[in-house]
């Protein structure tokens, strides 16, 4: 069985890693060009990366503080949301998990240590899917014949059929600016900062901070972003910093990430802004899914009428409701009672005509509710594993999560932005 990774970023050596660990009798081929760089830019994680990690590489956390200057993540904490501009903890839920803040750069030749594949610098031209086979045209007059492909090559070209992706409207990002700042004393949390044009993260690494204003390009300029960024900078303290990078993205789910050989992970299967920094999570989601699939495939399994489109339909929903949790968190608004923050509060009504959206909603109210009785300032303090499994867990309602995000999730962000005080 021959299988192609396609892309050198992140996702993209998620994947090879994951399939040398997990496959190593298939032959494994990795393709990415080598002129497109990978930007270090500082990233946090879930906890499923955390333990990822540690299941496909046997590393753990020392390892990734030594080589990628990484640093512990339990939560986020989120300043000035809601009207009265209240700061307020998300912790990961059950307390005893964690997950990283680290550089995309070097997290990537960390993972590379950890792919056995034939390396192919290139570019593909093209690729066309038959019933048994992927056939690959690359940019040095080589074809590449494969059994199945992960195509973690990025956001979708912009000759993608806009029929195949479902634009998550309600979502009221779509471009950031990152700053490398000098460190300072590590904390354990993103800050996730409302600022009267969007929100800015800061993310805690050891040797530097990064720093980045999220916000909507069709309401705001990048020069009013620029001045905002400064002026928050200086009320903090920090007058010196480099520019990295100003990247727009999409908020969209890809109709289709898998046709039977094609598997789409990362960025080129959905992107939801990083409030939730749920990128991540969502690509080892996909890369376990291909795998599972290839694996039973390889053992004689053949799929049954409908299974390939209910495997879509099961992934579209999985991100969409991550999204609506995502775009829940603005539906109070912030201090600042500007353009964008009144755009952002509608979100989610912008969403309820939508057909995949509308009908979760429906679903997502049951954790709203489950979540307006539950202490969402103690959940965020507790400390222990055994302070929470006597004090916490005994008080859930539904034990399921709405998808990557709990009652307990829906309790901290509530009551935190000032939901079931308003309602």
């Amino acid at each position: 069985m021959k299988i192609a990774v396609l892309g050198g970023g992140t996702a993209g050596f998620i994947a090879a890693a994951h399939f040398t660990r997990y496959m190593p009798e298939a032959e494994l081929v990795h393709v990415f060009d080598s002129r497109i760089p990978t930007i270090g830019v500082g990233e946090g994680t879930t906890p499923r990366f955390a333990m990822w990690f540690e299941e496909v590489t046997g590393l753990g956390f020392s390892h990734l503080a030594e080589r990628c200057g990484a640093t512990l993540k339990r939560g986020s904490r989120l300043e000035g949301w809601g009207p009265n501009g209240a700061d307020f903890l998300h912790r990961f839920q059950p307390v005893q998990l964690f997950g990283y803040h680290f550089d995309a750069a070097t997290i990537v030749e960390v993972l590379a240590e950890h792919v056995r594949a034939t390396r192919v610098d290139a570019r593909v031209e093209a690729m066309e899917t038959s019933d048994d086979a992927v056939r690959l045209r690359l940019d040095n007059d080589r074809t590449l014949v494969c059994d199945y492909v992960v195509d973690a090559r990025g956001f979708p070209r912009a000759d993608t059929p806009e029929d195949d992706l479902i634009r998550l409207d309600w979502i009221p990002t779509g471009r950031a600016t990152v700053r490398r700042l000098p460190p300072r004393a590590s904390e354990t949390v993103t800050r996730i900062v409302a600022r009267p044009h969007g929100w800015i993260f800061v993310i805690p690494l050891r040797d530097w901070i990064s720093c980045g204003y999220v916000f909507n390009p069709r309401i705001n300029s990048d020069a009013d972003i620029a001045a905002d960024h400064t002026a928050f900078l200086h009320e903090q303290g920090v007058f010196e910093w480099e520019q990295r990078v100003s990247p727009s993205f999409p908020n969209f789910i890809r109709r289709k990430v898998f046709d039977g050989r094609v598997f789409f992970a990362g960025n080129a299967a959905w992107f939801i802004e990083p409030l939730e920094a749920t990128t991540i999570g969502h690509t080892i989601a996909q890369v376990r899914l291909a795998s599972r699939w290839i694996e039973e495939e390889g053992q004689g399994r053949r799929a049954a009428p409908g299974e390939i489109d209910a495997i879509n339909n099961a992934m579209a929903t999985l991100g969409c409701r991550d999204s609506l949790f995502v775009a829940w968190h603005y539906a109070c608004g912030s201090r600042w009672d500007t353009p964008f923050w009144r755009h952002a509060r509608t979100g989610i009504e912008r969403a309820r005509n939508h057909p995949l959206a509308g009908p979760l909603l429906a679903e997502m109210e049951e954790f709203v509710e489950a979540g307006r009785t539950l202490p969402g300032p103690k959940l965020s303090a507790c400390e222990s594993q055994d302070q929470w499994e006597r004090e916490v867990y005994p008080l859930m309602k539904l034990y399921r999560p709405f998808g990557n995000f709990s009652e307990l999730n829906f309790a901290q962000v509530g009551h935190g932005i000032g939901y079931y005080q308003a309602a």
